[in-house]
Order: C-alpha cells, then structure tokens, then sequence
C-alpha cells in the first residue's frame, strides 16, 4: 500500500455468526493510539503496571497523516481508540488530537477512550463531548478490594460521572482468580454495574503473558453467566480459533445491561489492527513489525 513500508492485514470478511460464515465487509481496520506507557496504577495482571510517563515527544501530525493515508486508500477506519498505559497521565496530549478530530474532516471516525477512571484528568477528559464511546477499568465491585488490585487509592470521585453521558460508557472487568471468578461474584458486578448507572460492561479473561495472569486466570466458560437469573443470551461471534466473542442482556427490576465477553483471544492475531505510539505504526500490539 502506497505510504506504508509493508502491506496492512486488513478485515474484509466479517466475523463467523455461531455456525454461519462471515460476510464479506468494506475492507477496514482499527487504530489504536498507545498516548503513553505511563499509568498512576499498579495492576498486577497489566504489563504497564506503575509505568512512568516517558519524556520521549509524541508526534501528533504523523497520526493525522496516517488517518489520511488510510482514508485516500479506500481503508474504513471503524475506530480511533485513545489508550496507554492511562490516557489522564497526559491529558494536554488527548486534548491536542481531541481538538484535531473534532474538525469536519474527521466527523465520520469513531473515537473511543480507555481509562481506568481513577484520576480527576480522567473524570474531566470523559466530559469531551468528541468520544462516541468510553471504557472504564471496573473489574470488582468493592472499593477496598479495588485498590488492593489496582495497588493505590480509589479516589472518591472514581464514581462521579456528574457531565458524563453515560450512554457512551461501558465498564470493562477482568476475570481473575479470588475476585470476580465465579457466577455468584459474577451477578454481583452486573448489579454493581446498574446501580452506577453504566448500560454495558464487558468480561474479559486475562491472557497469559506473565505468571501472575497465567496463575489467576479463569475461563470464561467456568463462570456460567447462564445460571445467573435474568441473563438471557443472545448472540456470539468468532474468527475461528483466533477469537470468539459472546453478548448477553441482564433484565433486572425493569433496568437492563448489556453484557460482552469475550471468549479467548490469540495474543499473536492482529488482522485489521494498527498501534500507532507517536512515533511509529505498528501491525497489531508486537515491537517488531513497524510499517510506517
């Protein structure tokens, strides 16, 4: 492809519903903007646990300049995710490419962030009125067992979401052994979840890329979302042994949650996703394959 040094592993077939094999999709691809490696938390199951933020400058036009090669090459952009590390550790940065994508040219792209919501910069850069969509760390329902996993205080106002749309957020919850690890731990997390008002939370299963993750996952299949009343499933979708992902809704006292999970994932599948880290774009999350 024109621009780029090697060709871009694009989606042109959509995913396998159950048994049906997927349609063919306009080709298209989903970017993902690494802001920084720093975060304020100290996660045991995440690789960024407690990084500080580098010193090293974030190229901002060269991500517009991707955005438009991808655009000039008939390449749908589906989403431009803001993630790190913790986007909040920088927030003059976010606010520079929120204030790019908020010009006419780039009114057609779905920009989405991740945070873990811990910071006030979080609860401020979550009042933008530019994200389509938002995911927030969430992954117990307790605030003590909450810090202890993410190693610091949780801060009163993690659950303020005063000028916040919360149509846009979802919470995004891991699964790990000896916390959210079973169906009963599981309906507690939803009930959580609809109290705070969220309308969507995805469970995710650790993958295994260091020993604390291989020692505390837990298969999603082992924790049952159908034996949880009111959970009613209602569609699941796959690329074959690559990943699978299964919906639900949660029906509770006329409040209604939907519900991700995404089965397994090969870490080494990287169809029709980019990482761009202010410096180079790569194919998939991998050090060794800049394309740009």
């Amino acid at each position: 492809m024109d621009g780029f040094r090697d060709a871009i592993k694009i989606k042109r077939v959509g995913c396998n519903c159950l048994d049906e094999p997927g349609q063919p999709v306009e080709p298209s691809v989903n970017l993902f903007v690494k802001v920084t490696q720093g975060c304020n938390a100290h996660c045991l199951f995440c690789s960024n646990a407690g990084a500080s933020v580098p010193n090293t400058p974030f190229n901002v036009p060269k991500l517009f300049e991707i955005i438009g090669l991808l655009l000039a090459s008939g390449i749908r952009v589906n989403r431009v995710n803001i993630t790190g590390g913790e986007p909040s550790v920088v927030p003059d940065l976010v606010e520079r490419i929120l204030l790019k994508m908020s010009e006419p040219d780039y009114a057609d792209l779905h920009v989405h962030l991740n945070t873990n919501g811990l910071l006030p910069q979080s609860q401020e850069l979550m009042r933008h009125p530019r994200w389509d969509s938002i995911s927030m760390s969430l992954h117990h329902y307790d605030t003590d067992t909450l810090s202890e996993l993410y190693g610091c205080r949780i801060p009163e106002s993690a659950f303020d979401f005063e000028g916040i749309d919360l149509q846009k957020l979802n919470s995004s919850c891991n699964l790990i052994k000896g916390y959210i690890d079973h169906a009963e731990e599981a309906r507690k997390m939803l009930d959580f979840t609809l109290d705070l008002g969220i309308p969507r939370i995805g469970f995710v299963a650790l993958m295994k890329v260091n020993d604390y993750c291989r020692e505390h996952f837990v298969d999603l299949e082992a924790i049952h979302l159908e034996r949880i009343p009111h959970v009613h499933f209602t569609k699941s979708m796959n690329r074959g042994s690559d990943c699978k992902c299964s919906n639900y809704l949660y029906n509770k006292d006329l409040r209604i949650l939907e519900i991700y999970m995404r089965n397994y994932a090969n870490p080494q599948y990287c169809e029709s996703s980019l990482v761009y880290d202010g410096a180079y774009l790569r194919q998939g999350f991998h050090e060794n394959n800049i394309i740009y």
